[in-house]
């Protein structure tokens, strides 16, 4: 493997990829790539009951407390499996939230779902979306693309161009119109956003984070 720095690291990624063996076999990924539609994998609860969806999340949120190194390690192994599924921008929008400044509420809110498997994330870094200041926070419109994973997301966090600058926020996908696209790794399919005047309230706009780091 390409990640194992430590001995733990290696027996990390053995346990992954022994989980990937069991429950998402050759039979798993060849039904995907068949089907008409993406959904929610059969093994999505097992990969919570793992620790996986929340192994990068602090404890205090749900999550096993350890770091992006150990979920590097994961992500490869799961990858290299080809284990389908939004488990890659699902882990992605718990990693924006806790790089994001000053959104300790939108984190106690969210961070606990996406490790628990109850909430899937999905995290775009393409343009599109434009958003106006409000008493409120912003209202949203616009159009993005490519969202991995969007499909099947219940949150989306995405940059946002404002008359002052580039905020990034996070909504519930159900406020939005989201459209499969034609995807060319079928087991990870892709979306388009659109907004119509969404309303994000002031503490679901994510301070601290830059589409170019």
């Amino acid at each position: 493997m390409g990640i194992g720095l430590t001995e733990e690291h290696e027996a990390l990624a053995d346990a992954v990829r022994g989980w990937a063996m069991r429950y998402s076999p050759v039979s798993v990924v060849r039904a995907t790539l068949d089907a008409e539609e993406e959904t929610r994998p059969g093994f999505w609860a097992g990969l919570a009951e793992q620790g996986l969806l929340g192994l990068h999340v602090p404890e205090e949120f749900g999550g096993q407390g350890a770091g992006l190194l150990e979920l590097a390690v994961a992500v490869e192994t799961l990858g290299r499996a080809m284990v389908p599924g939004p488990f890659l921008p699902t882990v992605l929008t718990g990693a924006a939230l806790l790089r994001a400044d000053e959104s300790a509420k939108a984190r106690a809110e969210l961070l606990p779902g996406l490790a628990d498997g109850s909430v899937i994330g999905a995290l775009t870094l393409a343009p599109g979306l434009t958003g106006r200041r409000t008493d409120a926070g912003l209202t949203v419109s616009g159009t993005a693309e490519p969202l991995l994973g969007g499909a099947l997301a219940d949150l989306l966090v995405a940059p946002v161009d404002t008359d002052d600058g580039e905020r990034w926020v996070a909504v519930d996908a159900s406020a939005l119109t989201v459209t499969p696209l034609a995807s060319l790794d079928r087991t990870r399919r892709v979306a388009r956003v659109e907004a119509a005047d969404v309303a994000v309230p002031a503490d679901r706009i994510l301070t601290g984070l830059d589409g170019q780091e």
